[in-house]
């Protein structure tokens, strides 16, 4: 060794060594006969570990249109011997965030009398075994369909998802359940859900002792909001409302909105039209009144385009709110629009003044 190494101080030398260590070059092995082995030095409140301490923690949550899984849908996935066969295009989307929801449309069971409404729905028991691999982790029953096939099937339904490891909201063995806020822990964000529904059969409303829907009354809801406040870091309200196949929400749903918002929601997430209808924000938080269509077996060309809409969590607000198109394709699956078919242009994001 050079005479001028030799003479090189050990603190000098230790400290190029810290250097090397704390960048986490392990440029010298511990056989090496020059210089001992150094470990870095356990400093809770070090610069890195303050960075980490101070990045703001992100979350991500998937939310999709209608699903129904019965009729066309149903005969679709039983000829393929697929039950996940509608979702096979996005499972992959739904599965990159930290939470996925749709409104189901459908009782899934066999059990219940067909009421014979309009359009009754009743999906195959084994159709759950695709809404949980797609990776859904909560979905609304609070909608038109969910009553299709009485008390007996909506419960056996809430039932089968609950066994699957999947949330429910807007729906239950009585008002009680129907009303309650279902919460998501996130690891970091605690996200509580409401759901609604104001579409006939009016019938289908939970009672004291009677299984059912969550009835849309904004009395109720601004109540359901306080509660859920005290449970979770956001509030999340599914109202299933508005006019089928109309491309823009009536002044009672804008109204309505605005008066949920004022009363502690941080979102709302809305269905029933079928078709896309407009964003908009209202005092910093947004109002998405009808996702349209993700998996459904409709005729209208209109009713095959949809949206996801991806919402950022950070420090436990709602940082960012993005549109990603989906379109529905001849063998009802949901698939990521393709460039033409992008339809986020389309739909303006309109910030409402304040009242």
């Amino acid at each position: 060794m050079l005479p001028h190494c030799r003479a090189m101080t050990r603190s000098y030398r230790n400290a190029i060594l810290g250097a090397i260590t704390i960048a986490g070059l392990c440029v010298f092995g511990p056989s090496s006969p020059s210089f001992p082995t150094l470990q870095r030095p356990l400093r809770p409140n070090s610069s890195l570990d303050q960075l980490a301490a101070a990045a703001p923690r992100q979350h991500t949550l998937i939310f999709a249109g209608d699903v129904m899984l019965s009729r066309g849908v149903g005969r679709k996935m039983d000829a393929k011997g697929d039950w996940g066969y509608p979702f096979r295009q996005v499972s992959g989307v739904l599965h990159g965030a930290d939470l996925a929801y749709c409104n189901l449309e459908c009782p899934i069971s066999d059990r219940g009398r067909n009421l014979h409404h309009l359009y009754s729905f009743r999906a195959d028991p084994r159709a759950l075994e695709g809404l949980k691999a797609a990776g859904f982790t909560i979905v609304s029953e609070a909608n038109n369909h969910a009553y299709d096939w009485g008390p007996a099937a909506l419960v056996d339904t809430l039932g089968r998802l609950h066994t699957m490891g999947i949330h429910t909201v807007g729906a239950g063995a009585n008002t009680l359940e129907a009303h309650h806020p279902a919460v998501v822990d996130l690891g970091g964000v605690r996200v509580a859900f409401l759901a609604y529904v104001n579409i006939d059969p009016q019938d289908a409303a939970a009672g004291v002792d009677r299984a059912g829907v969550a009835w849309l009354d904004f009395e109720r809801v601004a109540a359901d909001i306080r509660f859920a406040r005290n449970l979770a870091d956001l509030v999340v309200v599914c109202p299933h409302w508005g006019v089928e196949y109309a491309t823009a929400p009536t002044c009672q749903q804008q109204e309505l909105a605005r008066k949920i918002i004022d009363a502690g929601a941080d979102l709302i997430v809305g269905s029933h039209p079928h078709v896309v209808q407009p964003l908009e924000q209202y005092r910093g938080r947004w109002v998405a009144y009808s996702l349209g269509n993700f998996i459904f077996d409709q005729k209208d060309p209109a009713t095959h385009r949809g949206l996801m809409l991806k919402v950022t969590v950070r420090d436990k607000k709602i940082a960012e709110v993005t549109k990603v198109p989906i379109e529905i394709n001849a063998d009802c699956q949901a698939l990521l629009a393709t460039p033409k078919a992008q339809i986020s242009r389309l739909i303006p994001a309109t910030r409402l003044p304040h009242p």
